[in-house]
């Protein structure tokens, strides 16, 4: 790719700066920017973005890919009556009815529905545990397939046993070491666990070797609902969050997801370590869990998640905001930016590139913004812009890695297209393994 965009609105987010430019891309990097018109002497391919928004692509800071399905999927057993019983009704007999195909399917169909609201790097906890061998090999396969960078992890659980344990463990250290050996800076991996409850000492001891031996991070479910820490102290005679502290897995470049029922102490436990917190507004409005404090939260590094709702981070935010005007929690406008920008940093530390900046070396993964509200916007106004106006209906094309995965609101590629013919096939070979369990 050698191209120069011209006649841009240049949308900085970390820090917010807005300026009318250009931006030139070569290869998979952002080459050079400048404000006013563009150089006259470049010879390859031109765009003229209209004064439409130029911005970088968006990280997902925690999502679960192999949820895509879920829209219209059968009813439960029975309705839910708490948290527990929504992971053992619905998600934990989703996740298990997942093979290699719908696996892979399920990352190229959430990675097109991310992709076309302007995500172009995806945070993802994945889960199949009657197929996980190989299976974060399918997620990336499938993140591929549409054009998106990848910081994936499986999720260790002794919920089948110490012989599903050590598969998860033994696929986490397969998928690690594949890494390490990635030179295009468009995967990398975190060690993932499920919620402490369902996790042996002997799991959460081997989590954090692994985390020793590659120097990464892990990336688990904390205090996501009281059934953590009541189910922990029942089973374990400690908190959930003091069981991932003694095995050294409260560390820089852990994720640790929700947070919905830590205090304010141990939130600044959290992040004082150097942990990242991931906040999921509309799943924890859907799951009734609570709302997280984001008051004290917002004082450290936190990250933007969908936990499987979809890839939609405009709409993420927006709730964000607005819950916790909801709350009156002292998270503002600002801060919850900054829980987006958040999420390509981190993204950028585990890949080893430049993500979330319009600025020379940075990589070339920018969207493209069809928005032309009567009040021009400006360094000053982004903020009331971005809650009160722009959404992911004005995406119009996104660049990932330096080529184009979507161009005038369709996705680019002729692969992704091909596997998505065959998901209402596979999806109803799920759906009818689910009903039957």
């Amino acid at each position: 790719m050698n191209l120069l965009l011209t006649n841009a609105t240049l949308v900085d987010l970390d820090p917010i700066r807005v300026r009318e430019g250009w931006l030139r891309v070569e290869g998979d990097t952002i080459a050079e920017t400048g404000e006013g018109p563009a150089p006259e002497d470049f010879s390859g391919d031109r765009l003229d973005c209209q004064g439409r928004l130029l911005m970088p692509g968006l990280v997902l800071g925690h999502t679960h890919l192999y949820s895509a399905l879920a829209a219209g999927m059968p009813p439960p057993a029975r309705t839910p009556e708490n948290f527990r019983e929504i992971l053992e009704l619905i998600w934990w007999k989703l996740d298990e009815v997942l093979d290699a195909e719908s696996v892979r399917l399920s990352a190229v169909a959430a990675g097109c529905r991310a992709a076309l609201c302007g995500v172009t790097t995806i945070i993802d906890h994945h889960a199949s545990p009657n197929a996980i061998a190989g299976s974060l090999d399918e997620v990336r396969a499938g993140l591929d397939a549409v054009g998106q960078r990848g910081v994936l992890c499986y999720e260790v659980t002794d919920r089948h046993g110490s012989a599903g344990r050590d598969a998860g463990l033994a696929e986490s250290r397969r998928f690690l070491q594949s890494c390490s050996t990635v030179i295009d800076n468009s995967v990398a991996a975190l060690v993932g666990g499920h919620a402490s409850f369902t996790l042996s000492d002997e799991a959460l001891s081997s989590m954090a070797r692994l985390c020793d031996e590659f120097s990464c991070g892990a990336h688990i479910h904390c205090a996501e609902a009281p059934a953590d820490d009541e189910e922990s102290l029942r089973l374990f005679g400690h908190t959930a969050l003091d069981r991932l502290q003694r095995h050294g897995l409260v560390r820089s470049g852990t994720i640790l997801a929700h947070c919905t029922h830590l205090s304010a102490e141990s939130i600044r436990q959290v992040q004082e370590a150097g942990a990242v917190i991931a906040h999921n507004p509309r799943s924890n409005m859907n799951n009734q869990v609570g709302y997280a404090n984001t008051s004290v939260m917002r004082k450290g590094p936190v990250v933007l998640g969908t936990d499987g709702i979809d890839g939609d981070l405009f709409a993420e935010s927006a709730t964000a905001f607005f819950q916790a005007r909801d709350h009156q929690s002292s998270a503002n406008m600002a801060d919850v930016l900054t829980w987006i920008t958040e999420s390509a940093r981190f993204a950028s530390r585990s890949l080893g590139v430049t993500l979330g900046r319009l600025t020379p070396g940075a990589a070339a993964d920018i969207v493209l913004l069809d928005y032309t509200p009567a009040q021009p916007v400006e360094t000053g106004n982004l903020l009331g812009h971005w809650f009160f106006g722009v959404g992911s209906r004005h995406v119009e094309s996104v660049m990932a890695r330096g080529r184009w995965i979507v161009r005038d609101r369709e996705i680019v590629s002729s692969e992704a297209h091909r596997q998505l013919e065959m998901l209402p096939t596979v999806s109803r070979q799920v759906w009818s393994k689910f009903s039957r369990r």
